[in-house]
């Protein structure tokens, strides 16, 4: 309830950024239009006069004016509300995707973390420990990135999928971070609790020296 209720905060105030934004751009395209509109009269006026005369060929030289000026000029400013529809419609398109995007990432975060907890509570029977304990221990040894390195790759080769599914949690954590800061600590948070804090810095540490793999580590004391 708590995380739905951020997110749900989070879109309307796009919403909102992006009205107010529409808003204010068909403001300026208003007021520019009126402007030029009694600029021109005013011009007509105090060049030509303007009444209500008798006369048809004062009219059409009046209409004529008008259309000359004024049909450019509002045709640009047609095209200029056009665009600015254009790029309205491109951020909307575009926030949509990254929504899409990070929803996608959380559900992939929250299905490897459901491949994961197992796999760290499974019982490794050449150590007689579960996995997660086995992987505390040697995040526990000082001398683990010196010392048998060889070793570890060895002995963690078995459980090779355990750890790319690490792997695949730490690099969407590495898009929702880039993407939305918000969302990101909210998952941080998610994946801290259920797996814990000290076996997740575990998990970076064992896995970037079993595996080689240069992943961006989140829970690094």
């Amino acid at each position: 309830m708590i995380f739905g209720s951020v997110f749900s905060k989070r879109e309307i105030l796009q919403a909102r950024y992006i009205l107010q934004e529409y808003r204010l751009n068909i403001r300026v395209i208003l007021i520019s239009a009126i402007l030029c509109l009694f600029f021109v009269m005013s011009i007509y006026y105090y060049q030509f006069g303007i009444g209500f005369w008798s006369d048809h060929t004062k009219w059409a030289e009046l209409g004529s004016f008008f259309g000359g000026i004024l049909g450019p000029i509002f045709a640009f400013f047609t095209l200029l509300y056009l665009a600015f529809q254009v790029e309205m419609q491109w951020k909307e398109s575009k926030a949509a995707r990254i929504e899409s995007e990070v929803n996608n990432r959380e559900n992939y975060i929250s299905t490897n973390l459901q491949i994961l907890m197992p796999k760290l509570s499974a019982i490794d029977s050449s150590k007689n420990a579960p996995m997660a304990e086995i992987i505390l221990r040697m995040h526990r040894d000082e001398n683990l990135d010196k010392d048998n390195l060889q070793l570890i790759k060895l002995g963690l080769s078995a459980r090779a999928e355990t750890l790319v599914v690490w792997v695949n949690i730490a690099a969407a954590l590495s898009y929702l971070k880039a993407v939305d800061e918000n969302r990101y600590l909210n998952q941080l948070t998610i994946v801290t609790v259920q797996i814990g804090q000290e076996l997740c810095s575990a998990l970076d540490r064992v896995v970037r020296l079993a595996t080689d793999i240069n992943f961006e580590h989140h829970f690094q004391v």
